[in-house]
């Protein structure tokens, strides 16, 4: 059997880069940040994992966040030389990761990238580089664009294909979805699914300008006489995901990036996500239509969005049903993290025959 090996500073994007492999048997963890109780997920100690690395047991090397000490063109020396040195002071384990991301060992190497900007950080060009596959959860729809401003000569994007090692990287850039947990997914698919609401919606709003010009109109239709459930404060997970389950639309406005973990929980709950036009290269992607509904930010079109689908409850929920069966096809951890090694190995196939 095939054994991979997922490593990275885990801890600073919530551990969402491992999430996709945590049903995967196969799949060992190596973590090099500072956050002590993700230890828990390494099965073996640090020494033992590593020996195996060396000694090639492991195909495939999945590489999340990695600290790595390099010199960012954005910052000035003085910043560049604060920042390597806290690093490490707060947490010397760091600096494993930067050797892990350029040591020559057997194994082929994958870029895993959960942030939620659009551009590749600098830091992050090592891995890229090395990589077979660079899967990306906000990869822009012109491809160019991820790296736009990490250098001089890509202020603009039309530069990026004139310079490399930029055109030869373009070609690793596979996107990804943040997707939802198995027991979640589960969880969500075996609620009733009897719709009480219209349109649902409770999020954070504040210095969110796309999300204030939404709620408005959200409100605009409560006065009309649609049910629009607005609930006031925070409210608990558990109680998020009922009122999901129990609404025909649920609106899942962009956050920090497109791609959100609530597209995923309110399609497994059977509900119809309604979510801005997307600005990323999806996998696996929500249709317009058959899925969810899309609209634009300009003017009043969420609301005419809504009002024109709620003619059609009918069609609604079984728009409802249709997302909640997709997403558990290809959006749950496992399917994610069976996908990203597949479309690897599939990768790695294609180039020996091209050879």
């Amino acid at each position: 059997m095939a054994q991979y090996l997922v490593t990275g500073n885990l801890s600073s994007t919530e551990t969402r880069e491992i999430k996709p492999f945590l049903t995967h048997p196969e799949v060992e963890f190596l973590h090099t940040g500072p956050r002590r109780d993700i230890f828990a997920l390494q099965r073996r100690p640090a020494r033992e994992i590593l020996a195996d690395l060396r000694r090639g047991k492991f195909d495939l090397v999945l590489v999340g966040n990695t600290f790595f000490p390099y010199f960012n063109p954005r910052k000035n020396l003085f910043r560049n030389v604060a920042n390597l040195a806290g690093k490490l002071a707060r947490e010397p384990r760091l600096a494993l990761g930067a050797w892990l991301a350029r040591a020559d060992f057997p194994a082929q190497i994958v870029g895993l990238d959960f942030e939620d900007s659009f551009i590749i950080d600098n830091a992050r060009f090592h891995v890229l580089h090395r990589s077979v596959c660079y899967f990306k959860r906000e990869l822009p729809q012109n491809p160019c664009n991820t790296f736009l401003y990490t250098n001089a000569k890509t202020e603009c994007n039309g530069n990026v294909l004139h310079t490399a090692p930029f055109r030869n990287w373009l070609e690793k850039l596979r996107p990804v979805s943040l997707g939802i947990d198995d027991a979640t997914a589960a969880k969500l698919a075996s609620l009733e699914a009897k719709k009480e609401t219209d349109v649902f919606f409770a999020g954070d709003v504040q210095n969110r300008p796309n999300r204030l010009a939404g709620l408005r109109q959200l409100r605009q239709l409560a006065a009309e006489g649609f049910m629009i459930d607005l609930p006031e404060g925070r409210i608990s997970r558990d109680e998020f995901l009922r009122r999901c389950a129990r609404a025909f639309i649920v609106w899942s406005p962009e956050g920090f990036g497109w791609d959100c973990h609530r597209h995923y929980e309110i399609a497994a709950a059977s509900s119809v996500p309604l979510m801005q036009t997307p600005t990323i290269r999806r996998y696996a992607p929500l249709t317009d239509g058959e899925h969810a509904l899309y609209y634009g930010v300009e003017g009043e079109h969420l609301a005419e969005r809504v009002r024109q689908a709620l003619l059609n409850r009918a069609r609604l929920a079984e728009m409802g049903l249709a997302a909640q069966r997709h997403v558990l096809q290809w959006h749950t951890h496992g399917a994610v993290g069976r996908y990203i090694i597949e479309e690897t190995k599939r990768t790695l196939v294609a180039q020996k025959g091209a050879k």
